[in-house]
């Protein structure tokens, strides 16, 4: 029997990751039996979010169809209500994927989070006429919060700081993209970018260098190796 110290539950099937949290399982062996269930009582208030979601997915539906129709009444050559809806789409994916998940852990709900407001700045560039600004600025400063963000919460949940090894790599290859967009078409302005490598990179390799051997097993067991 293994033990989740994320979810405090204990999981009898053979596997080395919780089916909640997506977390590395610790044995139990020679540690006190939990007095939790083998898995914790989920869906209790599920009908409850999911009846509130339906709610704001109809509201915001409404509320795209309006947009539409004013911008299209008032048109002055920009179209606003795509950023509109953009943002209105940003809340679904944050309420759907993030506040009534539970499912996920922390280290998808922010990965998701990351994505959605990479994907939203880009497109609010575009819409107004692409300058390059989210890629060169905004993607750099997203992935620098990020990591500040998955630095907090290894300190906090110590006992499980392994557990955020994928989310590192992540944002290390995101960095790594957004940098070499910039080299090749050339934006000009590389500091934002290779800070936010160099903070993702020395992240990543700090936390597999001081490690240990938890640290290492993440890693395999994550990819399999």
């Amino acid at each position: 029997m293994r033990y989740c110290r994320q979810c405090k539950i204990n999981v009898a099937d053979p596997t080395n990751i919780c089916p909640l949290c997506q977390s590395v399982l610790e044995k139990t062996e020679g540690m006190q039996e939990k007095a939790e269930a083998m898995y914790p009582v989920v869906g209790v208030h599920r009908k409850g979010y999911k009846l509130i979601l339906q709610i704001c997915a109809f509201i915001c539906f409404v509320a795209i169809i309006v947009l539409a129709l004013v911008n299209y009444l008032t048109y002055n050559g920009v179209a606003w209500s795509l950023i509109c809806d953009a943002g209105i789409l940003y809340l679904l994916v944050t309420l759907r994927f993030t506040l009534f998940n539970a499912h996920e852990g922390h280290t998808m709900k922010i990965l998701m989070q990351v994505i959605a407001v990479m994907l939203l700045t880009f497109l609010i560039d575009y819409i107004i006429g692409y300058q390059g600004w989210s890629v060169a600025y905004a993607f750099p400063v997203i992935i620098l919060v990020a990591d500040v963000l998955v630095l907090i919460l290894m300190l906090v949940n110590f006992r499980t700081w392994h557990s955020y090894i994928l989310l590192q790599m992540a944002m290390l290859i995101l960095s790594g993209i957004v940098g070499a967009y910039i080299l090749i078409h050339h934006m000009g302005n590389t500091l934002l970018a290779g800070c936010a490598l160099g903070v993702s990179a020395l992240l990543f390799l700090g936390t597999v260098c001081l490690g240990d051997a938890r640290a290492h097993n993440e890693i395999k067991r994550r990819f399999h190796v």
